[in-house]
This record gives structure tokens, C-alpha cells and sequence, in this order.
């Protein structure tokens, strides 16, 4: 029994002196022990990327939606066990899913921090004056409750705050393990930031895209002279799929769908036709007025 013992001690050392036969054996025994731990790190590396997030209860989550420059597009959560993932979805190094663990003293930190904040005494949205800005939204779980605080360049200073808290965590370069490659962009010819909706029978599609406000939905034309509305939605408040998949259990849409630029060529030429329609009739020339005398 001793022998087996110690052969895979012997196996260590000997491959060591490999390296640097020129080391004592008993200087080359004191890096087994690191060695057997860095491989134990590096499968516990392995391990990350195949947790089960949706298991996990979320703590804090960031998104951030795109701007007119070139704006980091991801989704930042915070899981109870001090678990990381990143989603990066455009204009950032990191595209796709990938997960790390915090430290215990950093996770601390941060549930001190918006513990500190009171995010239950701010609004949940503030309009921003400036359309091109980024549009940030941050959420805390506390419980079975939860406080979502979105805007752009106005908002609370502790929210801010907040903010570049976490920009910290999501612009570390350390420790990110790659859980799942990014998914394929949306078509050149889909809108992603509007949606064609057919709507029920006496259902107003201005009141009906007030229920909407969280996503800033607005209605922008009817498509030619059909029953279906062309809505946008501000993609830096909502992901397009989860706006959709909303859209399309609301029981006042009969269907609903991305806007696909061809529908809107289709309208753009009904739009010219009729105003050439209105030229043409105003240019009609009127009989000249019979003279008096």
C-alpha cells in the first residue's frame, strides 16, 4: 500500500526534473502541491460554462441598449451565489455568453451599495432629452420583489452610481469564461425596432400603444389601407424578441411581426401615388373666369 502512495508522488517529481533536471528533487517536491492546483483551477474553469443560470435566483441585472455611435449593446446579471454572466450582443469585445465568479468581498460590496441605494424611492423610467443616448436600465431582486430603474442621461446620481459599479464588473478582463457563442443578427431586411401588428376590431392603436409605455411604444402609420399598424419601440428599454413575444399573447393583437423594410417601400409607394394623385388633380387647369362688362 505504501508503494502506491508513493509512485504517484515520484511520477510528480520525476516529470519536474524533466523540466529542470538541474533542481533537487526535494526543491522540485514543494511545486507538486501548486501544480496539482492549477489544474484543479483550470477544471474548475471548465465547470463555469456549464452552470445552470436559470436555476439560479437573480440579485442584479444591467442592460444596456445602443446608441448613434458605436455603444456597447450587453446584459449584465448578478446571481445569488456571486455568479457573473455577460451577454454581449454588439460593438464589444465580447460577443455571445460568458460567466464568471465574483469575489466574496466584491459581491458584498455591490449588495451594500444597492442596499444603500434605495432604488424603491426612484422612478421606474425617466425620458431622456436626447435620443441617440444610450439607454440603461437596472434591476435589484430583493425577495420576492423586484425594482427596475431605466432612463438615459437623466437620472439619479446613485443610480449612476450603480451604474459604473457595474461597468466595473462587466469591463474586467479577468476570469470570463465563454458559455455560449452569439447568436446570428436579425436580417439586413428586418426592422428591429418595429413591429406590424394587426390589432382586434375597435381596439385604438394610440391607446392601445399606452399600455406599452415601459417600452416607450408609439404609433408610427397605418400599413396602406389594411387593418395592420406599424409601431416602434425603444430597443434599448426592450429586446425585440421579449417585446414581441408580449406583443403576440396581448388579447387585443389578432398578429403581430418585425417590420421588414419591404412593407415599408409598399407604403412609401402608396404614399407617392397619392400625393401625385393630389398634384395632378390641383394642376388641373380651371376655365378662365367669363369677363364682366
Amino acid at each position: 500500500m505504501g508503494n502506491n502512495t508513493y509512485k504517484p508522488r515520484l511520477n510528480q517529481t520525476l516529470f519536474l526534473m524533466t523540466i529542470n533536471h538541474l533542481m533537487p528533487p526535494r526543491i522540485l517536491g514543494l511545486f507538486t502541491a501548486p501544480f496539482v492546483a492549477i489544474a484543479f483551477l483550470s477544471a474548475g474553469c471548465g465547470s463555469a460554462a456549464n452552470m445552470n443560470l436559470s436555476g439560479m435566483n437573480k440579485v442584479i441585472e444591467m442592460t444596456k441598449g445602443p446608441c448613434y455611435g458605436r455603444c456597447p449593446v450587453f446584459s449584465l446579471t448578478i446571481y445569488d451565489k456571486g455568479i457573473v454572466s455577460y451577454k454581449g450582443e454588439r460593438d464589444t469585445d465580447r460577443l455571445g455568453t460568458f460567466v464568471k465568479k465574483l469575489e466574496k468581498d466584491e459581491m458584498e460590496r455591490l449588495l451594500r451599495e444597492f442596499k444603500n441605494a434605495n432604488l424603491w424611492q426612484y422612478k421606474d423610467a425617466y425620458r431622456g432629452r436626447i435620443p441617440d443616448m444610450q439607454s440603461v436600465s437596472i434591476t435589484y431582486y430583493e425577495g420576492s420583489r423586484k425594482k427596475t430603474v431605466t432612463g438615459k442621461e437623466i437620472r439619479p446620481n446613485s443610480v449612476k452610481w450603480l451604474e459604473s459599479l457595474l461597468d466595473q464588473v462587466a469591463q474586467s478582463q479577468t476570469g470570463w469564461v465563454q458559455k455560449e457563442a452569439p447568436k446570428e443578427q436579425a436580417p439586413d431586411y428586418i426592422v428591429p425596432n418595429e413591429l406590424v401588428i394587426e390589432l382586434a376590431e375597435g381596439v385604438d392603436p394610440e391607446e392601445w400603444a399606452k399600455s406599452y409605455v415601459q417600452a416607450d411604444m408609439l404609433l408610427e402609420k397605418r400599413l396602406n389601407d389594411t387593418e395592420y399598424w406599424i409601431f416602434s419601440f425603444d430597443d434599448g428599454l426592450i429586446t425585440p424578441n421579449v417585446i414581441l413575444e408580449q406583443v403576440r399573447t396581448d388579447k387585443d393583437v389578432i398578429s403581430a411581426e418585425f417590420n421588414k423594410q419591404i412593407y415599408n417601400k409598399l407604403n412609401e409607394s402608396e404614399d407617392d401615388s397619392k400625393d401625385a394623385k393630389k398634384e395632378k388633380g390641383s394642376a388641373v387647369k380651371q376655365p378662365p373666369a367669363k369677363q364682366q362688362y
